[in-house]
């Protein structure tokens, strides 16, 4: 597969992809870093095709949603020496007809870091640190997986629903408010088994609900990224995100409403 490509360092050209380009300088010629914005179930194929592109000392950096450390361990042999980092950010953006990008979410963040042991003597370059600082509220963290495993639960729940009943936008959550908790319970029971060694910070477990909710309402008047994949007929990420529990016992809800997706 082919995947679009910038000369800033951008894999995957889709609206996320865009979105992070309007932040990184057009005067931009060697790239600090390579960014991956695509989906999930394309990840692994966009990091073999850029496996030999880029000098080894440029980082690797994944943006993807979605449960990818299997795929990361799969590709330590490709990836060697080269550092990696796992990241996260709540740009929110669409194509519009015309081609260009809207960028819609509020308080934006970005945030990449470490994501294991095998890592953690693979610090941040200075330009590294420079990209990261291009972005709002960039931020860097020598133990990234915590604020991932966060945005996964988050994330299984809001667009599993989401895409699950065709919601236009992600405020009419609300009207599925007990449904939601209780694919919450089950995604932060699954996120223990995955991240087995990993502790929570301070009240992370408890705030869960409220930060849900907090994204929800922050984002209400947005379509989710696979709500829209299911409306547009394309493929989705539930894989990577409810679909995970499909090789475990239990998690009845999770099937359940991954089986809704992809059977839509």
């Amino acid at each position: 597969m082919t995947h679009a490509k910038s000369s800033k360092g951008i894999i995957g050209l889709g609206a996320l992809g865009r979105a992070i380009d309007t932040f990184i300088p057009d005067s931009t010629t060697s790239p600090a870093a390579v960014l991956f914005t695509v989906k999930a179930f394309d990840l692994e194929s966009a990091i073999k095709s850029e496996a030999n592109a880029w000098p080894l000392h440029l980082p690797f950096i994944t943006l993807c949603n979605g449960y990818i450390w299997p795929i990361i361990e799969r590709l330590k042999p490709i990836l060697g020496s080269r550092p990696v980092r796992v990241g996260m950010t709540t740009i929110g953006s669409t194509l519009k007809e015309n081609g260009s990008v809207e960028i819609y979410a509020k308080d934006t963040t970005t945030s990449w870091g470490l994501w294991g042991s095998q890592q953690e003597k693979i610090p941040p370059s200075a330009a590294e640190l420079k990209l990261l600082g291009l972005f709002p509220n960039g931020t860097w963290h020598d133990d990234i997986r915590p604020l991932i495993r966060q945005k996964w639960i988050i994330n299984v729940v809001i667009n599993s629903l989401g895409a699950a009943h065709r919601l236009q936008r992600n405020g009419l959550l609300a009207s599925h408010r007990q449904e939601a908790e209780g694919l919450l319970d089950e995604a932060t029971s699954l996120a223990e088994l995955l991240w087995p060694d990993v502790p929570w910070p301070e009240n992370q477990k408890q705030d869960l609900s409220k930060k849900l909710w907090q994204v929800v309402d922050a984002t209400s008047g947005n379509e989710n990224s696979m709500a829209k994949d299911v409306r547009l007929t394309r493929h989705t990420e539930s894989d990577f995100l409810a679909g995970v529990a499909l090789k475990y016992d239990g998690f009845a809800k999770l099937k359940t409403i991954h089986k809704k997706i992809t059977l839509s």
